[in-house]
């Protein structure tokens, strides 16, 4: 990770100037060393610098050793801003002589069009359930019950496993059990109690609060579709939930229920990524899903 022909432009905080930045960026990569799969964490204000990007693109226009390949990694290419995004798009569009670079999003729809279109994308699967089971047991040392768990709710990604170890248990069990409750109310109680609810418990300001609820109410729709087609517990992901969610399952027996939340939720997450007031997006969210439901109720 050491030579001089590999360049990174990551998203950090808020800094002073470009040598505060490339401090952060070595501290970011110590952290990357130790374990190659943990996830930055998108709860602070991060956004990769525009000023980085350009001393690359400086450093790019100077030639190439003979006979080197030079590589450049963005890396959370999506928490690049709009306007950056844009000035970098000749250099995408037409990279220097061998060089190679590389674009990494989670979530790439919410890149600009014009750099999706010329971008050749490959898309990462997610890791088995056993080989994840594996890694946090050997690794970790986790107990079977829980590396199970974390396997599961983290659906294939060994970044948000690592990261739910890392996080306290009391904190994470906390968090989940915040946004079940929300879940429930979208469900089960009128409008202005859900309007409450997300008004009292979640923060105006945590983007990654706000991630990891849409998320998790993703995956609570996925489970209860699930359970209400098959009757199955085999591939529920919040085993946790289990009983609760048996019963919730009756308001999607119409698996159309769930495609038209889960698109709510698509489209509320990238509007996230541009900024907008955090718990207003949330409660407009919840209104529309609630509106979902409610439709459906009514069949």
């Amino acid at each position: 990770m050491n030579f001089e022909g590999l360049y990174y432009a990551l998203p950090l905080p808020p800094h002073k100037n470009y040598d505060e930045a490339i401090e952060l960026t070595n501290k970011i990569l110590q952290i990357k060393r130790a374990e190659p799969f943990k996830i930055l964490s998108s709860t602070a204000n991060t956004h990769i610098p525009i000023s980085v990007a350009r001393e690359i693109k400086k450093n790019l226009s100077l030639k190439a050793g003979e006979g080197s390949t030079r590589i450049v990694l963005f890396y959370q290419m999506e928490k690049m801003l709009a306007a950056s995004a844009d000035a970098l798009l000749k250099l995408i569009e037409e990279p220097p002589k061998d060089t190679v670079i590389i674009l990494i999003a989670e979530r790439p729809e919410s890149l600009l069009p014009t750099i999706q279109s010329r971008a050749q994308k490959v898309r990462l699967g997610r890791v088995p359930e056993g080989a994840l089971m594996d890694y946090l047991t050997e690794r970790y040392e986790l107990p079977g019950v829980k590396a199970k768990l974390l396997s599961r709710i983290s659906q294939g990604s060994l970044g948000r496993a690592i990261d739910m170890i890392d996080t306290s248990e009391q904190e994470d069990s906390s968090r989940r059990a915040v946004g079940f409750l929300l879940f429930k109310s979208l469900l089960m109680e009128p409008s202005l109690n859900v309007v409450s609810r997300m008004t009292d418990m979640l923060s105006s300001r945590d983007r990654g609060e706000a991630d990891d609820l849409l998320d998790l109410w993703q995956s609570l729709i996925r489970d209860c579709t699930y359970y209400a087609i098959t009757g199955s517990e085999d591939e529920v992901i919040n085993v946790d939930f289990i009983l609760e969610l048996q019963k919730l399952a009756d308001y999607f027996t119409d698996p159309q229920l769930a495609s038209q939340m889960v698109e709510n939720i698509r489209m509320t997450l990238a509007d996230l990524r541009r900024n907008v007031h955090i718990q207003g997006a949330l409660i407009a969210l919840a209104l529309r899903l609630k509106s979902n439901v409610s439709g459906y109720q009514r069949h």
